[in-house]
């Protein structure tokens, strides 16, 4: 029996069921806010179909809502509510292979013939399915763009590809996508998901030629890295317009108020768009006029350091639960993204360039692995030999530490840390004595200060204890991140009553 009240609206999945034409071939796989993608397996073909307008009751009375109006809450909820199989972006990569010409395309001017068969390269689909909008960051291993999905011109949200130029290395490749197909199975709240990867090629400089880069599509943190998070409370510019800091107290100037103002803007038609750009950018300017030299800084309040250390803590934990190394933990690697309802944003674990599976990879390193400043002692050169030691999940619990140090105290321990008093001294000279530093540090040791100060900002003394403990410099005396994981979730690290608190010692 059917229910035909008019107070119960269709489920998302019945109401895309709805939408799909009479022929039962097409099936729905992608949804976006008032836009359906319709799949034919048979003929592997796409289309795109305007959402159905329906009358939902309003959540408070019940009566029926004029078309087209929505809950502030609802559009967030319907940002989040894609209806896509995990292989949508591979089916995009079928339905581009069907459609393209067999007759190859002529090599452009200044384009050597590729290393690869054109088999394994899937030329066109970033032009076809993406609009590249700017870039995001930059690393050893590639440069990460934020990106617009696009089908035949219509939009259908925003996506982070990550470009890395592989050249003529099949061994190279081999190995990066070895580590792709491992992090596209990976599904944890607490971890960036990992949707795509195909090659392609593309040309990185304006003079440079095009050559054979693999692009690797990934979830979009709107809320920026952990770094950006910082740098805002620390009164420094943010590299997203939306994300700047405010002396404002008014709370349509709030970040998560400009952050709704920049979805607005991404869901607005291309007109309107422009306009949302330019009036943004009028505010943030605004913002920044008249300031003096002097800026506040505002810590990190007890609830924001939990809460972003327990999420970090669970994603490092998962990871290592599936004999998976990070070894590039820091606060730029540890993405945001605001949930609805929530007003601390949900912290993501991301770049994975340098992990490694402890189940399968060698017993050899042939170089320092992650960024300088988060890396273990061990996992420098030794100053005797200058031989480089194995590493295991020790080092990723060091880093984690550090992460936990900037959180609290918003620099590292470091003189020559980036955030440290340097000297004007050249960059190589810095990162010899930053080394020197890393290999001559004995650890973070508390003291009745510290105590009283924590006290003072109402932070549990379980945090300095967890200091001592992560960042000793004898790796066997680290506690794992499943214990430290355990301790959170059984109350022993928390920001009301703090339980227990010497077993943290004893992980």
């Amino acid at each position: 029996m059917f229910d035909e009240s008019p107070s119960q609206p269709p489920s998302p999945a019945q109401a895309l069921v709805a939408l799909a034409p009479l022929e039962p071939e097409w099936q729905p796989v992608f949804q976006a806010s008032n836009q359906v993608v319709l799949y034919n397996p048979t003929s592997h073909a796409l289309t795109i179909h305007p959402n159905a307008t329906h009358c939902f009751p309003c959540p408070y009375c019940r009566r029926p809502l004029p078309p087209g109006f929505a809950l502030e809450e609802d559009i967030h909820i319907r940002e989040r509510s894609y209806s896509r199989p995990s292989n949508y972006f591979k089916l995009l990569s079928v339905s581009s292979e069907t459609s393209r010409t067999s007759t190859p395309p002529p090599l452009a001017s200044g384009t050597s013939q590729s290393a690869f068969p054109r088999q394994a390269m899937a030329e066109g689909y970033f032009k076809k399915f993406f609009q590249e909008e700017y870039r995001l960051g930059m690393g050893a291993y590639g440069s990460v763009y934020l990106c617009q999905h696009v089908l035949d011109g219509n939009p259908l949200g925003h996506f982070a590809v990550k470009k890395i130029a592989v050249g003529e290395s099949h061994s190279y490749l081999l190995s990066i996508l070895r580590e792709i197909r491992l992090l596209e199975t990976l599904r944890h709240r607490n971890i960036i998901t990992y949707h795509h990867a195909w090659l392609e090629s593309y040309q990185f400089s304006s003079f440079g030629p095009k050559i054979p880069t693999l692009h690797v599509l990934m979830q979009w943190a709107e809320g920026g890295s952990l770094d950006d998070f910082i740098d805002v409370r620390l009164g420094r510019p943010s590299r997203l317009p939306y994300l700047q800091s405010s002396s404002s107290s008014s709370p349509s100037d709030s970040p998560s108020a400009r952050i709704r103002q920049f979805r607005a803007m991404q869901r607005a038609p291309p007109e309107e768009r422009e306009r949302l750009r330019r009036e943004m950018e009028e505010k943030a300017a605004a913002r920044n006029t008249g300031k003096t030299s002097w800026k506040a800084v505002h810590l990190l309040s007890a609830e924001e350091v939990q809460s972003l250390f327990s999420d970090v803590v669970e994603g490092l934990s998962f990871l290592h639960s599936r004999s998976i190394l990070h070894l590039d933990l820091k606060p730029g690697n540890v993405l945001l993204t605001h949930d609805e309802g929530k007003l601390i944003p949900r912290a993501m674990l991301s770049d994975f360039g340098t992990s490694r599976d402890m189940l399968q990879s060698s017993g050899s390193r042939s170089g320092n692995t992650g960024t300088l400043e988060y890396a273990s002692p061990e996992s420098l050169p030794s100053p005797q030999t200058g031989l480089l030691k194995e590493v295991d999940s020790k080092s990723d619990m060091w880093s984690l530490g550090m992460i936990l140090h900037k959180m609290l105290f918003f620099r590292l321990p470091y003189r020559y840390a980036s955030d440290g008093e340097r000297s004007e001294e050249g960059e190589v000279d810095i990162l010899n004595k930053l080394e020197q530093e890393i290999l001559g540090y004995s650890g973070f040791r508390s003291t009745s200060s510290l105590s009283a100060a924590f006290e003072s900002r109402r932070l549990p003394r379980a945090f300095l204890i967890l200091l001592e403990t992560l960042l000793s410099v004898i790796p066997s005396s680290r506690p794992s991140c499943e214990r430290i994981a355990g301790a959170i979730r059984e109350g022993r690290v928390c920001t009301g009553a703090l339980l227990r608190v010497t077993s943290l010692i004893t992980f």
